[in-house]
C-alpha cells in the first residue's frame, strides 16, 4: 500500500483530502506545519508528500526542500492556490496542482506518480 503524507493549516481540507485518498486506497498521515510534515516523512517513510505552499512555521517549500534532502524517492506536490514557483524542481517539488473544492486533479496527479514511483522499483 502507498503511503502519502498530507500537509495543510486548515484542519477541514486535512480531514477531507485524508477521506478521499484513504477511500482510493493509500495509506494516509495528515500534518498541520511544515516541522511537522518534515518531522513525520522521517518516520512514516510516505511515497508521496502533498502540502500547500503557505503553512503555519515555515514556507511548504522549505518543507519540501527538508524531505527531499532526507529521502530523495519521495514524490512532492505542492496543493495551493496561486501560482506555482517558477522553479519547482529547486524546491523537491514533482508536481503542482491547484487548491479548489474539486479534488478530481489532485487525485489524478496522485495516481500518476504512484504509478511512477511502482515503475521505479
Amino acid at each position: 500500500m502507498r503511503r502519502i503524507l498530507f500537509g495543510d493549516s486548515e484542519p477541514h481540507i486535512r480531514l477531507l483530502c485524508r477521506e478521499e485518498l484513504e477511500e482510493e486506497g493509500y495509506e494516509v498521515q495528515v500534518a498541520g506545519s511544515g516541522g511537522e510534515i518534515v518531522r513525520l516523512a522521517e518516520s512514516f517513510k510516505p511515497h508521496l508528500v502533498i502540502m500547500e505552499v503557505l503553512l503555519p512555521d515555515m514556507s511548504g517549500l522549505e518543507a519540501g526542500r527538508m524531505v527531499k534532502g532526507t529521502t530523495k524517492e519521495t514524490r512532492i506536490i505542492y496543493f495551493s492556490h496561486g501560482h506555482p514557483p517558477k522553479d519547482l524542481s529547486a524546491w523537491g517539488g514533482d508536481a503542482y496542482v491547484l487548491k479548489t473544492s474539486d479534488l478530481e486533479p489532485l487525485k489524478k496527479t496522485v495516481r500518476y506518480l504512484c504509478e511512477l514511483n511502482s515503475s521505479r522499483h
